[in-house]
């Protein structure tokens, strides 16, 4: 796995958006509402995120479970596992 690119993803996920989290939503053809992606952004700014940490990315996950709903979690996950292949 490359250091390089693992660093890159994630800058990028800890330092997303809300209208960023929508437009990269948008080019894989899911619907998230713009509350709904703030608040994927303020639960993915609690704390730095390594996306090579699966207990940390699991974590995560559950915890947008527990506080949006199982679309948006669903919604999220789906949109790391495409980075996954770059992953240890």
């Amino acid at each position: 796995m490359n250091v390089f690119i693992q660093q890159l993803i994630n800058q990028k996920i800890n330092s997303i958006t809300a209208p960023e989290l929508i437009k990269q939503a948008e080019k894989n053809q899911i619907q998230i509402s713009s509350s709904q992606a703030q608040q994927v952004v303020s639960i993915l700014k609690t704390e730095k995120i390594d996306v090579g940490n699966a207990e940390q990315v699991e974590r995560l996950l559950q915890k947008l479970q527990t506080e949006t709903d199982s679309h948006v979690a669903s919604t999220i996950q789906y949109l790391l596992q495409q980075y996954s292949h770059l992953l240890p």
